[in-house]
C-alpha cells in the first residue's frame, strides 16, 4: 500500500477517535437531551425496565473465577433469545432470504431454535423448492408459525 494512502488512513483513524471521546465527554447532559436539542423534538427515554442493567454477583472469597456471573449472563442471554423466538413465531408467518451456505435445517435452527424443525420450512415451501436439498441464495422462504 502506498504510503500516502496509510498516512492519509491514520489521520483519518486519529480524528475519528478524536471526534468520538470529544462528543463521550462533551459537558451538555445526557445523549436524550442532546437529541432532543439537536432535532427539536421531544425524545422520550426508554422506559426503565428495558434500559435497567444486570449487576454482576457479589465477589465471594472462594470464587475468584467468576464462573457463576458467566452462568447466570448465560442463562439470562437464553432467556433473551428464547423471549425472541417466541415473540417471532407469534407474530406470524416470516419471509427468509437464503444466504449462500444455508441448509433447512440452519435456518430451522435460526428461526425455530431446532434444526429438527426443517420439515415444517419445507412443507410450507412445497411450491418454491423443486427439492428439499436444493436452495439457492436469493430464495425467498415463508417462515411458518409452528403452534407449539
Amino acid at each position: 500500500m502506498n504510503k500516502d494512502v496509510k498516512t492519509g488512513m491514520l489521520i483519518g483513524l486519529g480524528l475519528v477517535i478524536v471526534a468520538v471521546v470529544a462528543i463521550s465527554i462533551w459537558p451538555g447532559g445526557t445523549v436524550h437531551q442532546r437529541l432532543r436539542r439537536a432535532d427539536g423534538k421531544n425524545v422520550v427515554p426508554p422506559p426503565a425496565e428495558i434500559t435497567k442493567r444486570i449487576s454482576p454477583p457479589p465477589e465471594s472469597d472462594h470464587d475468584h473465577s467468576g464462573s457463576a456471573f458467566q452462568e447466570e449472563m448465560q442463562r439470562v442471554a437464553e432467556h433473551v433469545i428464547e423471549e425472541r423466538q417466541q415473540a417471532r413465531l407469534e407474530a406470524g408467518p416470516l419471509i427468509h432470504v437464503v444466504a449462500e451456505g444455508e441448509t433447512l435445517s440452519h435456518i430451522a435452527q435460526m428461526h425455530y431454535g431446532d434444526a429438527n424443525k426443517w420439515i415444517a420450512i419445507a412443507e410450507a415451501n412445497k411450491g418454491v423448492l423443486p427439492r428439499v436439498n436444493l436452495l439457492r441464495p436469493g430464495m425467498r422462504l415463508l417462515i411458518p408459525r409452528l403452534d407449539r
